[in-house]
C-alpha cells in the first residue's frame, strides 16, 4: 500500500514538474516576445506593463514548483525501496544549478546588480533548459560540459537578444 502511494507520487510529482517547466518556459517566451513588442514604440506604457508583471509573477510561480517538486522527488525516491536515488545523478545537480541560477539572476535582476539582457538571457535559457532536460532532449552525462554548454548557450540567446533589441529600437526611431 504505501510502495503504492509513493509510485503514485512519483508519476503526479513528475508531471507536476513537467508542467512547472512548461508554464515557466512558456511565460519567459510570452514575456520576451511582450517586451519586444512593448519596445516597438520606444517606450513601455502602463497597459504593457501590467502585462509583464502578470508574466513574471508566473514565472515566479513556476519556478516555486519546480524547486518544491524537485525536493519533494528526491525525498519520495529516497524513500521508496529500490528505486533509484535521484540525488545521486547529474542531471538531478545541474537542474537544481539552473534553479539556483534563475534565482540569483532574478534576484541580481530586481536589485539592479545585473544589466537587463544578462538577466533576461539567463532566464530565457534556463528555463528552455529545464524544460529540455525533463523532455530528454539535453541529455546531461558530464557535469562540467552541461555547465560550459549552459554558459554558451546563455551567450548566444544575449546576442540574439540584444540584435533583436536593436533592430526594434531602431524601427522605433525611425517611425518616431
Amino acid at each position: 500500500m504505501m510502495v503504492s502511494l509513493l509510485a503514485s507520487s512519483i508519476v503526479i510529482l513528475a508531471l507536476t514538474h513537467l508542467a512547472a517547466t512548461l508554464v515557466g518556459a512558456g511565460s519567459i517566451t510570452v514575456a520576451e516576445w511582450q517586451y519586444f513588442r512593448a519596445l516597438s514604440d520606444g517606450r513601455i506604457d502602463d497597459g504593457e506593463r501590467s502585462h509583464l508583471v502578470t508574466l513574471f509573477f508566473s514565472l515566479r510561480f513556476a519556478l516555486i514548483l519546480v524547486l518544491l517538486t524537485d525536493i519533494a522527488l528526491g525525498f519520495v525516491l529516497f524513500a521508496l525501496p529500490g528505486a533509484p536515488t535521484l540525488s545521486l545523478t547529474i542531471s538531478y545537480w545541474f537542474e537544481m544549478l539552473i534553479v539556483l541560477t534563475l534565482i540569483f539572476a532574478s534576484w541580481l535582476r530586481f536589485y539592479g546588480h545585473i544589466p537587463f539582457w544578462a538577466g533576461s538571457a539567463t532566464a530565457f535559457t534556463g528555463w528552455w533548459y529545464l524544460f529540455g532536460i525533463n523532455l530528454g532532449y539535453i541529455p546531461v552525462s558530464n557535469f562540467g560540459a552541461a555547465v560550459i554548454g549552459f554558459i554558451i548557450n546563455i551567450a548566444i540567446i544575449a546576442a540574439l537578444f540584444g540584435y533583436v533589441r536593436f533592430l526594434v529600437r531602431e524601427q522605433s526611431t525611425k517611425y518616431s
